[in-house]
């Protein structure tokens, strides 16, 4: 992060006016629309690159649908995404294909994410497989085993199945994938929710770790501001699909200006003072 005062750095990824309406359907055999549910209404925001940029709110408050309209999982309805000073908010299925190498999601479910009938080493090979990355099978298996090392798990693992890892384990397995293509962006939907408080703290650790390395960019979504304090460089707080206070995360935390922010700071539970 820049210090105060400093130039920052310019954008990787610019959203305006994002919005994302989905249909509500009735009816059991014969369906019919009924209206449209407003996931995502008009937000706003950019984030920098080097950067993480913390996404914020409760359950149901549309971060997870920006989440995946950001990656283009997702069609905008309207407004615009601009990845590296390009419109992506349109582009089709194969115009796409050259940016996925470019942004790779972590979901939030390290079991649910990860197919439980192929190998770790499969998992992780699969996007340099797709991508056709590396001049054959004995040479990603090189790079699957560098990728499990990187992310620190044992590389002589790579013919294990999911469920014979620990949660913090598979979520390991999820970032070895996701960084596989050498991405410039990662969407991380609440990595560490699933995961108990320590390993929260191991996964967290990673994270900062490869994007030092790396130079990573980070859009990282969560409901705990307790966590996104020590993970993020700005914080956003979304309501009901909508933005409402976006600042530094030592601003926001110091003197947070909107009344949703102050009552999510008052829910986050304080270890109480020894008598």
């Amino acid at each position: 992060m820049s210090a105060p005062g400093l130039p920052q750095p310019p954008a990787l990824v610019e959203v305006r006016d994002l919005v994302k309406d989905f249909p509500v359907r009735r009816g059991v055999v014969f369906q019919r629309d009924a209206g449209t549910v407003r996931a995502v209404d008009g937000i706003s925001f950019d984030v920098r690159r080097g950067e993480t940029l913390g996404l914020v709110g409760e359950s149901g408050c549309g971060k997870s649908t920006t989440a995946r309209l950001v990656t283009r999982l997702l069609t905008p309805t309207a407004g615009t995404i601009a990845y590296d000073g390009r419109d992506v908010s349109t582009l089709g299925r194969r115009e796409l294909l050259p940016l996925r190498r470019e942004m790779q999601l972590v979901f939030q479910d390290p079991y649910a994410s990860l197919n439980p009938r192929m190998t770790i080493g499969a998992i992780v090979g699969e996007p340099l497989r797709i991508h056709r990355i590396g001049s054959g099978a004995q040479e990603r298996r090189a790079r699957v085993r560098e990728l499990l090392d990187r992310v620190g798990l044992d590389p002589e693992h790579h013919n294990r199945y999911p469920h014979e890892f620990s949660g913090g384990q598979r979520q390991r397995v999820g970032i070895a994938r996701a960084i596989a293509l050498g991405p410039r962006l990662i969407v991380a939907d609440e990595p560490v929710s699933a995961l108990d408080v320590s390993i929260q703290a191991q996964i967290l650790a990673l994270l900062r770790e490869l994007q030092a390395d790396l130079g990573l960019t980070i859009l990282f979504i969560a409901h705990d501001l307790a966590v996104v304090r020590h993970a993020c460089d700005r914080v956003a707080v979304m309501r009901e699909g909508r933005i409402v206070e976006l600042a530094d995360a030592d601003t926001l935390y110091a003197a947070p200006q909107h009344p949703y922010t102050r009552a999510l700071l008052d829910a986050v539970p304080r270890m109480p003072r020894p008598d």
